[in-house]
């Protein structure tokens, strides 16, 4: 029914983050999100003799708000062909203990990160096509562990940073900003300046984040510095540490489970936000890594699509303004792209003989439509 919320949903989607996102599509990403999103919230509950939708709105982090703008609606003003199906997973949710099962999945798998199994074992089972298409495929830690070391080595002997990615420094960066000016017909024109910013010099961004392995082991690396100083802790992440970790994620379900675990595990490492009530938010957004910041977030008339377009919003800083010095994770390898898009297009043309200005010189275009080609070349081009 094109005049339903879940259609307009759809058209939002394809307008602000996944073009050619099919009907089918959207229901499974949807399906996928409000699953997760309860997940996240009855982890959160301190009540488990009793959980609902309502009551998932209310526990769901203010470090992720587009995620409680979703379940407001979730909550309040859900399609009524599919609240049965959602009551229903409720009542599952309420028959389980979480946290029970993260702290015995964690032990049982010898593995520190259950939220990897809890995504990617699940989508390996549930849908193995859109695991392949979209790249889900588990790093073991190991990896995750020697990569944050080595980038982190780099800083200390390469640049001569002594704190390596702990670094505070900072730089001024030329950010645009646009402001309303009246004219004498008393009409308001946007107008754009350059305006010198402070920013932190190392900033660090996972391309394709996934449920946030790599920024996690970033956040403990980190971490292992300020052992035995809380308050310090604290002050350190929000003031130097959120401000310059990022990533990007085009799937709402692995977006949501990454936000939980920075959540889960800052609060496991002593932080607690000195706002409890207004918390800052993680630097994750849901936004396609391989397409130009978007640029016209104020004229979408469906609310679903604003708050959509301000996380792209959110997502354009980072993409238009922060000077990244930091490209890291592990992107997907798909040699049949699904990402296509004018734009990333352009900067692989770099890399072709005819036309080209890179030195690669490469004449077998068809290697260069692999997405993890792609992803190196958007790393370079931030960089």
């Amino acid at each position: 029914d094109t005049n339903s919320s879940l259609a307009q949903q759809l058209s939002a989607f394809k307008q602000v983050l996944i073009h050619d996102l099919t009907a089918e599509q959207f229901a499974d990403v949807y399906a996928q999100t409000i699953t997760y999103g309860l997940f996240t919230a009855r982890l959160h509950d301190e009540t488990l003799a009793d959980f609902s939708r309502a009551e998932s709105l209310e526990l769901i982090p203010a470090s992720n708000p587009f995620l409680r703008k979703l379940f407001q609606y979730v909550a309040l003003e859900l399609d009524p062909r599919v609240v049965w199906i959602v009551d229903e997973l409720c009542t599952v949710f309420r028959a389980c203990d979480v946290r029970q099962i993260l702290k015995n999945f964690g032990r049982a798998s010898n593995q520190r990160d259950p939220f990897i199994h809890f995504y990617e074992t699940f989508l390996a089972a549930y849908n193995p096509s859109l695991r392949k298409s979209r790249g889900v495929w588990y790093t073991p830690e190991s990896v995750v562990q020697f990569i944050v070391r080595a980038v982190d080595d780099v800083l200390t002997s390469h640049f001569g940073l002594k704190d390596g990615l702990a670094d505070t420094s900072m730089v001024m960066v030329d950010v645009e900003q646009t402001s309303a000016k009246s004219t004498p017909q008393k009409t308001s024109t946007p107008v754009t300046r350059t305006v010198k910013t402070p920013m932190h010099r190392v900033q660090v961004l996972d391309v394709a984040t996934g449920t946030g392995t790599f920024l996690a082991e970033t956040v403990r690396q980190i971490h292992s510095r300020f052992q035995n100083q809380p308050a310090l802790w604290t002050m350190y992440v929000e003031q130097h540490l959120l401000p310059r970790l990022h990533g990007f994620e085009i799937l709402m379900a692995s977006y949501a489970m990454c936000h939980l675990k920075l959540d889960v595990l800052l609060s496991e490492l002593g932080y607690t936000p000195s706002k409890k009530d207004k918390p800052p938010r993680l630097g994750v957004y849901l936004s396609n890594a391989l397409e130009d910041y978007y640029k016209d977030e104020h004229t979408l008339p469906l609310l679903f699509a604003t708050w959509l377009a301000e996380e792209s919003s959110e997502a354009t800083r980072i993409k238009r303004d922060m000077p990244v010095m930091v490209a890291i994770g592990n992107p997907p390898y798909s040699g049949h792209s699904s990402n296509k898009g004018k734009w990333i297009a352009s900067l692989i043309d770099d890399y072709k003989t005819e036309g080209g200005t890179g030195k690669l010189q490469e004449r077998m275009y068809k290697w260069l439509q692999d997405d993890y080609v792609k992803f190196i070349r958007l790393g370079e081009h931030y960089i």
